[in-house]
């Protein structure tokens, strides 16, 4: 994770970053992040009990709560912990500004950054709000003793052509908001900050890259210089020989046409494991790779051991991370590395190393 990070800021050009620490920091558990990016310039979480929690461990730098406060409650939190927080919506201005004209003082917020919607069209203001955003914005700078800052999400940086139309339009949207020079911006991603050069301003968001996986369709992790920070790994616990005709798990999706031994590993949908994993999707195998086959129960999954004769019952076995890259494997389930992440349950036990 600290190799990642290093990474992403020999491309920043002196820009700060945000690790984007959502969802338990991509599913590898906020314990891991705090550590594995404390150089980070600021982290940038999604639940106000992730905020908690990293300033209980001592977290002290810019805290980014990046969909904001969705009432009084969270508001009032974020006064407490000193967060920088999102804005994009009228309401959630609204709300800010009740609060201010209380004069409630518990607390001091960090920046107040103003999402502007470029495309994406999930968060922030369209063209159409700027001339009421402009109001607000002015009396904001004027309340607001942190300042404020401007960001916007795109929906296709991994596209060659991807930021174009949206960084221009993001310009102009913050030239008519009459931008100060000292308020900071924030656009790209972990594929911006890698496809687009122009985008690499103010403060990176970088979620995906952090932890290892390539946010490019046609380059590896390994082409952008990033690596695995974890391993879903297990055990065989069987092995069964097949002959001609016989056929494996639930619904016999696989029949064997020929004599095969099967590998039974202690990993299933209970644990992260996609139950929608195709037949031939790839399993290391203490140095092999083996092929998956039939469906994937809740507990186990079985692969073939045809190109492992001798693997035996207790061998390693690693769904993804070091010897099989995340990408590759979420290609054959037509899927994305965010969504094998993010996947991880929690009965499944974590190991933290400290390279």
């Amino acid at each position: 994770m600290r190799a990642n990070l290093q990474r992403i800021r020999q491309l920043s050009l002196g820009a700060s970053v945000w690790a984007v620490i959502k969802a338990r920091g991509y599913g590898h558990g906020l314990d891991a992040v705090v550590d594995g990016f404390a150089q980070a310039d600021g982290l940038a979480v999604l639940d106000i009990e992730e905020a908690v929690f990293l300033r209980s461990r001592g977290w002290t730098k810019p805290v980014l709560l990046l969909e904001g406060a969705f009432d009084h409650a969270d508001l009032e939190e974020a006064h407490r912990l000193g967060l920088d927080m999102v804005v994009h919506t009228h309401e959630q201005i609204n709300r800010l500004f009740a609060r201010y004209e209380r004069s409630e003082s518990a607390g001091t917020l960090g920046r107040v950054w103003i999402k502007l919607n470029t495309g994406m069209n999930r968060l922030g203001f369209p063209s159409a709000s700027l001339p009421w955003l402009a109001d607000r914005v002015e009396q904001m700078r004027r309340l607001l003793p942190a300042g404020l800052g401007m960001m916007t999400h795109f929906a296709s940086a991994e596209d060659a052509e991807g930021v174009h139309l949206p960084l221009r339009l993001f310009k102009a949207m913050t030239t008519r908001l009459d931008r100060h020079p000292d308020e900071p911006l924030s656009v790209a991603n972990s594929a911006a900050a890698f496809r687009h050069s122009d985008a690499r301003m103010g403060w990176l968001r970088p979620g995906l890259a952090l932890y290892g996986a390539s946010p490019l369709p046609d380059r590896s992790s390994q082409q952008l210089g990033l690596a695995g920070a974890a391993s879903l790994c297990s055990r065989l616990i069987s092995i069964q020989s097949l002959e001609a005709g016989d056929a494996v798990g639930y619904g016999g999706r696989f029949v064997a046409k020929r004599s095969m031994r099967i590998g039974v590993v202690a990993a299933g949908y209970a644990d992260g494991v996609m139950r929608g994993a195709p037949d031939g999707t790839p399993v290391w195998v203490s140095g092999h790779l083996c092929p998956l086959v039939g469906q994937v129960s809740m507990d186990m999954l079985t692969v073939d051991l045809s190109r492992h004769p001798s693997a035996e019952v207790g061998a390693e076995v690693e769904l993804w991370g070091q010897a099989l890259p995340i990408d590759h494997v979420a290609r054959h389930c037509g899927t994305s590395a965010y969504e094998l992440m993010t996947g991880v349950t929690e009965r499944v036990p974590r190991r933290l190393s400290d390279g």
